[in-house]
Parts: structure tokens; sequence; C-alpha cells
């Protein structure tokens, strides 16, 4: 925007989007809506705590997926062995019978 003198701006106090509008005609030009619900009122500080809140979401997204995998392989594991015991108990298995053998 050239000159501020040309333009004003109007916040809304209900969802705090800011209009810019042109004082000549009334035409709205811009409109801003908030970066963040609770804003700063400087738009590069919104925006860098809200790259910075993204950040500890993924990471904290990130720490509980590793988790279920760790919970997850645990589990596998101790069914494996729990089958590989199973499996030394009976012995070695016994092949089927087919119908051609029974002759």
């Amino acid at each position: 925007m050239a000159n501020t003198e040309e333009f004003f701006e109007i916040t809304c106090p209900e969802c705090k989007t800011v209009l810019i509008v042109r004082r000549r005609d009334g035409k709205l030009v811009e409109t801003r809506k908030p970066i963040l619900e609770e804003s700063t009122g400087d738009r590069f500080e919104d925006a860098f705590l809200k790259v910075k809140r993204s950040k500890t979401e993924i990471d904290r997204k990130v720490e509980e997926a590793r988790e279920r995998e760790r919970t997850k392989m645990d589990r596998l594991n101790a069914l494996f062995k729990e089958g590989l015991e199973q499996a030394q108990k009976e012995g070695p298995a016994q092949k089927p019978k087919r119908e051609v053998d029974l002759d």
C-alpha cells in the first residue's frame, strides 16, 4: 500500500480480522485474518509463535509414535518367544498324512 492516508484499517472486535479499506471509494482492498487466536499484534511474531507451536506439536506426535512402536515390538517379541517355547515343548512337527499315502 502506497500511502496510509489513502487507506484505513478496521479491526473486527469479534474475530480480530483486519480489513483494509480505500478511503476514496470505500472498497475493501485487503483482509488480514489473525494468525493466532491470541494475537500479539505483530504479524511476524505471531507467525514465529505459530511455527514454534507446530514444531512442538510435531515433536510430541513423533515421540508418541515411537513409544507405540516400542510397545508394539515388545508385544510381538513376547508372542514370538511364547510361540517358540510352545513349539519346543511339542517337539518336531509331523508331516500331515496325504490321501495318496494312505493306500
